[in-house]
């Protein structure tokens, strides 16, 4: 289901999923006020999810996950696709986001999917009582690559 700005009754089967998914989850209120905003746009299934930031021609993933249960189905792709195609349609030009250096599953379906590196931001994420950088990654929609 496609969620955009206005859509706050998602706010928390996004924060429980968020739960289940990350070590450091993000509360209902923080789902709740990214979904007041106009630039939000996202997507949720019965065991994943994605949501964005766009302004003008770029679009930011904010977060995306999937249920332990559910992953190595490649529903992280199709949101992804999902994605590509609704930005495509709004004529968005590019698609950005960061990941944590040490998350191997990430990055590995970011270039799958023909995210490029195009930055680095140190100690970006904490995790426990250590720094973890992260990898800033860019897809160009018009990019033939």
């Amino acid at each position: 289901m496609l969620l955009s700005s206005g859509m706050i009754g998602y706010s928390e089967p996004l924060a429980v999923m968020h739960a289940a998914c990350f070590d450091k989850p993000w509360s209902v209120d923080d789902f709740r006020s990214l979904l007041k905003l106009p630039t939000t746009v996202g997507w949720i299934t019965d065991t994943s999810f994605l949501l964005c930031s766009r302004i003008l021609d770029e679009m930011e993933i904010l977060t995306i996950g999937v249920l332990p249960f559910a992953r190595q189905c490649g529903e992280a792709s199709d949101l992804l696709l999902t994605l590509f195609n609704y930005a495509t349609a709004q004529k968005v030009r590019y698609i950005f986001l960061e990941v944590a250096v040490n998350n191997e599953p990430a990055r590995s379906l970011y270039q799958k999917n023909g995210f490029k590196q195009t930055g680095y931001r140190h100690g970006y994420y904490q995790e426990k009582n250590e720094l973890i950088d992260a990898l800033c990654l860019t897809k160009d929609l018009l990019s033939v690559e």
